[in-house]
């Protein structure tokens, strides 16, 4: 919940239930909750992105400032995050029929082994998570899809999805579209255009794809599309393999998933 704003900074706190590691926030989700309280004060043309500085924590009180055309995530005097305005989001990724993805999830690699079994996002052992199981599409692009029913529990009040819970599940597919069995990676970085937010109870179809990197850098595109083919939103994410692997690091895909 936020605290009332006092137009400087105001408060945020993500809840225990939105993790990604057990004792940290899913790296999307907290992108889009800092991008969605910045967004209201910013009158920017294009969309923002959000840079991830550490992993951000869950049960306490986030202090968000604002700097000019920017927005910094604080606990304490640690910089979790910063958001800024960038130019619209054109990357993406084409849709699937919503059979083809229905038959990807069969092969989520998370079923047979999840670095983070209660993420919340694609944790299978989430309680009242949002259960993504993005699996392999056939063909040469990296791909993944699965399909999305947002449950009453996504509810914004007025019958959508919130916002945040978009940008969520717009990341760990991502993540899994790059290969997270070969390196671990750290979500860093993400961007997102929500054109549309999908009505609650509405199936739609979440699809992502990995493009290879260069040293440490991997990035990834991804879409949320209705099930004609009507893209909803879409993002972009830089994602990195640390020098060693973190186990309480936001939003980690690791090589053993």
């Amino acid at each position: 919940m936020d605290a009332p704003d006092d137009g400087a900074h105001h408060t945020i706190r993500v809840d225990r239930r939105h993790n990604g590691p057990p004792h940290s926030a899913n790296g999307g989700y907290a992108c889009g909750l800092v991008a969605t309280r910045a967004s209201r004060h910013l009158n920017a043309d294009g969309d923002l992105a959000v840079q991830l500085h550490a992993p951000p924590p869950l049960g306490t009180g986030l202090r968000l400032t604002r700097a000019g055309r920017r927005f910094h995530l604080w606990h304490g005097g640690e910089l979790v995050a910063t958001a800024t305005p960038r130019a619209s989001v054109t990357d993406t990724v084409g849709s699937v029929p919503p059979a083809v993805a229905e038959h990807a999830m069969r092969d989520y690699a998370g079923h047979r082994h999840h670095p983070f079994p209660t993420c919340f996002v694609c944790g299978p052992d989430h309680r009242d998570g949002l259960r993504l199981t993005p699996g392999p599409v056939p063909g040469p692009e990296n791909r993944v899809a699965c399909v999305w029913t947002p449950s009453a529990a996504t509810c914004d009040g007025t019958g959508t999805v919130a916002e945040e819970l978009v940008w969520a599940a717009l990341d760990c597919p991502g993540g899994w579209a790059l290969g997270p069995m070969r390196d671990p990676l750290l979500l860093a970085r993400m961007a997102a255009r929500v054109r549309i937010l999908p009505r609650v109870g509405e199936t739609v179809v979440v699809v992502g794809r990995g493009v290879p990197g260069i040293g440490r850098l991997r990035s990834c595109a991804t879409a949320l599309f209705r099930r004609d083919g009507t893209e909803l939103a879409r993002a972009t994410a830089t994602w990195v393999r640390p020098t060693a692997p973190a186990a309480t690091s936001h939003d980690t895909k690791a090589g053993s998933s």
